[in-house]
């Protein structure tokens, strides 16, 4: 018994000293991230980017945006025309701000996104300016250029994933129609069309023949006429897109 409350008497101490040397080698990392993120909470800056939007008639327009980060209470907010956007433009927003946090790794909890979109409402309402609104985001955020001859299409989750969305060939002829030379979309299997294919074969002297429409094999920058590139994610578009 007294070697065993010897034994405790020594051990404890042992493991003691252990938590300290532990603790101290975190304790500075953890303050250096804190400083890490602070050091830019007072940043505030405008960036412009074109979007692509659809018209109710169906037709691709480049639309302006602008998108300011300053001090403020963590707010964000979308004018279109100077009106508050909808609902799903809203979310959309919040969703590109918190994913431009994610990227950068700098808080805007003590900032303010406001994004000013020079459009008609119906154009650019909804998710399909994600992808755009986070790039612009993390430009204005880490003061980045951005190449204006590439435009991305695509909403983004709040992993990062550009998400689908329709109009992909109309956005690609505004594109075009602008001078752009690169068009972002997102990664995911597209249709351009089908191809009429005819097979026949001999059953008892017959001739039997089956005609099939297939999904053709095209290359998108072929079918859209302008260099295209399916992208998974807003961080790879990001690197693309900002100089």
């Amino acid at each position: 018994m007294q070697k065993i409350k010897i034994f405790l008497f020594v051990l404890i101490p042992v493991f003691f000293i252990i938590g300290l040397l532990i603790g101290t080698q975190l304790i500075p990392q953890k303050i250096q991230n804190i400083e890490r993120i602070q050091s830019n909470i007072n940043l505030e800056n405008t960036k412009e980017m074109t979007l692509l939007g659809v018209t109710s008639e169906g037709r691709g327009m480049p639309v302006k945006m602008t998108v300011e980060v300053k001090p403020g209470n963590g707010l964000v907010l979308v004018n279109i025309d100077n009106v508050l956007a909808d609902y799903l433009t809203q979310l959309s927003a919040r969703t590109a701000a918190k994913v431009a946090s994610n990227i950068t790794r700098i808080s805007l909890s003590n900032m303010d996104v406001i994004y000013n979109i020079k459009a008609n409402a119906e154009v650019v309402a909804g998710p399909s300016a994600g992808a755009a609104m986070t790039i612009a985001t993390i430009a204005a955020i880490q003061n980045k250029d951005i190449d204006h001859n590439v435009l991305v299409t695509g909403g983004v989750d709040e992993n990062g994933i550009i998400t689908q969305v329709g109009n992909i060939k109309e956005k690609a002829r505004a594109a075009k129609d602008i001078n752009a030379t690169t068009f972002i979309i997102p990664q995911a299997a597209y249709n351009v069309g089908y191809e009429k294919t005819k097979s026949c074969k001999i059953l008892d002297n017959l001739e039997y023949c089956q005609i099939q429409f297939l999904p053709k094999e095209e290359d998108l920058s072929k079918a859209l006429e302008i260099n295209t590139l399916p992208i998974k994610t807003v961080e790879e578009a990001a690197k693309i897109v900002l100089k």
